[in-house]
């Protein structure tokens, strides 16, 4: 419940983020009807999911969390995102057990329509989470150029039909190299772009993860060249008895990701291409066991060599500079990163600070630390080469102090 809690504060966020819609009179909607029709089957597409996008659609920004509880309308806001959750809005709709749909009080406008079903294709399957979020004119412009478009005007119905192609599928399994299958782990989608770049895309609302023998299957997707790729599960929720029992376990210092094909660099990656329809199967994506080693070190001042009790380390790749790996500090400046393969890499230190330190006896976690605690100084980003074929834990990263500000000559 936690869980579902914090994800509807931030949708209640980004409503005060919002500016508050006119609404148009009653009389000066429109309305939208439609069928959707199964290509490969030519039967109705059952309780699919139907949306109009806008051609101009309204742009969503967090507003200031820590304001929110105390808007006088934030009941009444977290209400709001229950019903727009529970019920929908008056731009989405599901199809019924003939495949047709209505949407009424539909605002006049120009839209995109886009229908999702699960396996087959949709103008949405080639962004990510963040980019449908975003809604920004690239993803409009992608959008417009394989969706149908309707226009609505007031008082008048508009009437479209869909047909949807089945996409293609990539299954496979994630394990050890042991043969023990890795169950609980989330593998992510990636597509090659043109300029032979990787991207994360998102095929469904709810991510794909790994059952018990540690297979996973996306579906639905148009044709392109793929690859997956998975990190260790070392982030877990866990329920016991009790309503507070609900406990999230996150280390992302130990979150190794490697890729299929048995490569643990995305710039090694082979894609696999995939044409309408396909099912491509034995997508192998292998957790090593040995040949892994573990980072750690200490941050420190330069000046006088105390070590610094807030801050991030990032481990990024020596020729790509991409990020690998991540910690904070914890409260003593110190950090660890584990299960970290052979290779050049660059150790990053950013937001290096001195906190006020808790009193005697308070226990707090190192993320509210790093979040409530008040910054006494602050110190600028450092960073230093790694050359690593074996573990080294006795690494010291000193960060200088920040130059002090001057007054602009008048």
């Amino acid at each position: 419940m936690k869980l579902v809690a914090a994800a509807c504060l931030v949708f209640a966020a980004s409503l005060f983020g919002q500016q508050p819609a006119t609404a148009a009179p009653p009389a000066m909607f429109g309305q939208v009807t439609g069928r959707v029709i199964c290509g490969d089957t030519d039967q109705p597409g059952r309780f699919a999911s139907v949306q109009l996008i806008a051609e101009k659609p309204e742009k969503m920004g967090l507003g200031d969390l820590g304001a929110m509880g105390k808007n006088p309308d934030f009941e009444k806001a977290v209400s709001v995102v229950f019903g727009t959750l529970l019920k929908g809005s008056d731009l989405s709709g599901l199809t019924g057990i003939d495949g047709t749909f209505t949407m009424d009080k539909v605002p006049p406008g120009v839209y995109y329509v886009v229908a999702q079903l699960p396996g087959y294709q949709s103008p949405l399957s080639q962004f990510s989470q963040v980019e449908r979020m975003k809604a920004d004119d690239a993803t409009v412009k992608a959008v417009e150029s394989v969706a149908e478009k309707i226009v609505v005007q007031a008082n008048q119905p508009a009437h479209v039909e869909l047909r949807l192609e089945r996409g293609a599928t990539l299954s496979g399994s994630v394990r050890y190299d042991d043969g023990s299958p890795a169950p609980g782990v989330t593998p992510i989608l990636m597509a090659q772009q043109k300029d032979g770049k990787w991207k994360d895309i998102a095929v469904a609302l709810l991510p794909v993860v790994t059952d018990d023998r540690g297979h996973f299957r996306f579906f639905g997707l148009p044709p392109g060249k793929y690859a997956v790729k998975a990190a260790l599960p070392t982030t877990q929720a866990s329920a016991g008895l009790g309503a507070g029992s609900l406990a999230m376990h996150m280390n992302m210092g130990d979150a190794l990701v490697v890729y299929s094909g048995g490569v643990v660099r995305e710039k090694d990656v082979k894609p696999v291409e995939v044409a309408a329809g396909d099912e491509v199967d034995g997508i192998e994506v292998e957790f090593p066991i040995s040949g892994l080693h573990s980072v750690a070190g200490s941050v420190v001042a330069t000046s006088d060599n105390h070590a610094v009790n807030k801050g991030a380390v990032t481990l990024l790749d020596s020729e790509t500079k991409t990020s690998v790996r991540a910690a904070m500090l914890d409260r003593d400046g110190n950090f660890r990163l584990n299960y970290v393969p052979d290779g050049q890499y660059i150790l990053h230190v950013s937001g290096a600070a001195d906190t006020e330190k808790s009193g005697a006896g308070e226990v707090e976690s190192d993320f509210a630390r790093m979040m409530n605690s008040k910054i006494v100084k602050s110190y600028g980003d450092a960073e230093q080469p790694l050359m690593l074929k074996g573990d080294a834990t006795a690494l010291v990263l000193q960060v200088p102090d920040v130059a002090a500000k001057t007054a602009p000559a008048e």
